[in-house]
């Protein structure tokens, strides 16, 4: 082709045509100027289809995680729940009897619940894996943009969740020295300890008991409060990352 364009520009200056040479030779800039920008357009549509691919990858990954986030939520809410109607059984049950052989076998069934925790940890693989590539600008919706990083710098394991934690090893650790006695030991471990009996255990008496059940079950519910809030975020978040995606 460039033979082609050369021997059509010999062959005008040859025959001292030298204003059709003129033309021809600004056609032919003109030509290769187009050929520039259609090159150009067609690399800038490619790069933003590469992006567009990008984004929807993410974004599709993003989802998937907040799903699981959802899932991760109900599972706590609902472990919560037991948690809190065990709270209540145990305050019924020390407030109905004064015998503890008739209340610390409800008590030890109780306490293997009340003890123990379950909280809530997001699933920022995508997120991470987004931020570490520096391909956060791929999401080209801002609004979204903005509500992901807020809440994947939410700090879950700071405050109430820290808190759920602590009130039941404090339930857990003052119940268990309060309340053993020879024959819960025995039933647990078939060991004859030399514990005083079950008959001299005064729990119902103890206030340090409900003061700690209290503020395990107040804690419990605020946490549940919080969770129900962020299973809204995600929720409103997943509904924009459906927009976008369509």
């Amino acid at each position: 082709m460039i033979k082609f364009f050369r021997k059509i520009r010999q062959q005008l200056l040859a025959e001292n045509r030298f204003r059709k040479y003129l033309l021809y030779a600004i056609g032919e800039i003109a030509l290769v100027m187009i050929g520039i920008l259609l090159a150009f357009q067609v690399n800038n549509w490619q790069a933003k289809r590469t992006r567009a691919t990008k984004e929807l990858s993410y974004l599709k990954d993003i989802k998937s995680n907040l799903s699981d986030d959802i899932k991760a939520i109900d599972r706590v809410v609902e472990f919560n729940k037991t948690k809190s109607l065990l709270a209540d059984s145990m305050f019924y049950t020390l407030d109905r009897y004064s015998d503890p052989e008739i209340y610390m076998p409800k008590i030890i069934r109780y306490m293997y619940t009340l003890t123990v925790y379950d909280v809530f940890e997001p699933n920022r693989i995508a997120f991470d894996n987004m931020v570490a590539a520096e391909n956060v600008d791929l999401i080209t919706n801002g609004n979204l943009r903005s509500l992901l990083s807020q809440y994947y710098k939410k700090e879950f394991n700071t405050t109430t969740q820290e808190n759920v934690k602590q009130r039941a090893r404090q339930l857990g650790d003052y119940v268990a020295i309060a309340a053993f006695n020879k024959q819960s030991i025995k039933s647990l471990v078939n060991y004859n300890s030399s514990l005083r009996d079950i008959s001299e255990v005064e729990i119902h008496k103890d206030s340090k008991v409900y003061a700690y059940l209290f503020s395990m079950l107040m804690t419990t519910q605020s946490h549940t409060e919080i969770l129900m809030e962020t299973h809204k975020d995600i929720e409103e978040l997943i509904e924009l990352i459906n927009q976008q995606i369509e």
